[in-house]
């Protein structure tokens, strides 16, 4: 079995040059961990740094023990460090502030409705998680960082993600033809109302949605799964290797976390724990190692809470930058 001295950390990264680092995985795996400490690393390396989290359940603040939440915030103790930590309801405000007004011009071209129709489409399944992608856009493409790293939700949410964008894209593309088809059956029964031209508008939403997909299929953007050593935790790992690579993600490699050493393993229960651990690790091996980095980090004995546990933690993820 490979230990964890044995294991290459994430230095290779840096020779990549990523404009978007991911991590996904299992909830409660440890990606807001590794996503922090990557990001700090990047940070005080003197690369201007975004670390996102779009986590439904986030905890990026109480890591860095700095509100983060709903604004880009420098954190003063990293230089070169910003973060940001969004949740359901910011981000269901954000949308309505910048896409409010346009579907309210789309709609009420051809149905005499009010405005309350912001608020109803707002309340739509995935509208948040749509729009989390296109502000992730805009960062992308500021050109205010050098390098993202992108805390997703839990691999399941982030999968979902990625479907509807292709999903939403695909639709666009019928749209305005549906739209001029619509409009023409009802031009006698309504008013026009709209500010811009819809087919204008469904045209740039169809534009946003390849951009989004373009960004996140490009090889400036790499993925890690986050895991760990157990049987629920190894077998979603593989679905969302196999889900990415179906999407076109390129792959960075598998962050196992909360590995014990041996030695570690000086008592019976964490020989016991150790020994059911192999097994998986042994499992992960022998899925990937030939086709990708798998990053060990070993159960930590302190809290990973603060810049100086993140550094510590980036210590052991880069391990030749922190000797």
């Amino acid at each position: 079995m490979m230990e964890i001295s044995d294991v290459v950390g994430l230095n290779f990264v840096e020779k990549m040059t990523p404009r978007i680092v991911m991590f996904t995985g299992k909830g409660g795996t440890g990606k807001t961990t590794v996503s922090s400490a990557t990001a700090v690393h990047f940070a005080l390396k003197g690369h201007r740094t975004l670390l996102i989290s779009t986590d439904p359940s986030p905890s990026l603040s109480d890591i860095l023990e700095r509100d983060v939440k709903g604004k880009v915030t420098a954190i003063e103790t990293v230089p070169n460090l910003s973060a940001v930590e969004l949740d359901y309801d910011l981000v269901i405000e954000l949308w309505k502030e910048k896409y409010g007004d346009e579907v309210y011009d789309v709609v009420s071209s051809f149905l005499p409705i009010g405005r309350e129709i912001i608020e109803y489409i707002a309340g739509a399944p995935g509208i948040d998680q749509e729009f989390a992608l296109s502000y992730l856009l805009d960062l992308y493409t500021s050109g205010d960082y050098d390098i993202i790293v992108w805390d997703t939700a839990p691999a399941g949410g982030t999968l979902a993600l990625l479907n509807l964008q292709d999903t939403f894209y695909q639709h666009l593309g019928e749209a305005a033809r549906l739209y001029v088809k619509v409009r023409n059956a009802l031009t006698a029964l309504t008013m026009d109302r709209a500010k811009r031209d819809p087919l204008k508008i469904i045209g740039e939403w169809e534009q946003l949605a390849k951009d989004v997909l373009d960004m996140m299929r490009d090889d400036t953007t790499l993925g890690f799964v986050v895991t760990n050593p157990e049987a629920l935790c190894v077998s979603q790992a593989k679905r969302v290797v196999s889900n990415l690579e179906k999407f076109g993600i390129e792959i960075g490699g598998i962050v196992l976390n909360r590995v014990i050493t041996e030695d570690a393993a000086d008592n019976e229960f964490n020989r016991t724990r150790r020994e059911v651990q192999r097994k998986y690790v042994d499992e992960l091996n022998d899925a990937y190692i030939d086709v990708m980095p798998i990053v060990q980090v070993p159960m930590l004995s302190f809290e990973v809470k603060g810049v100086d546990a993140l550094q510590e933690v980036a210590g052991i993820l880069f391990p030749s930058n922190h000797a």
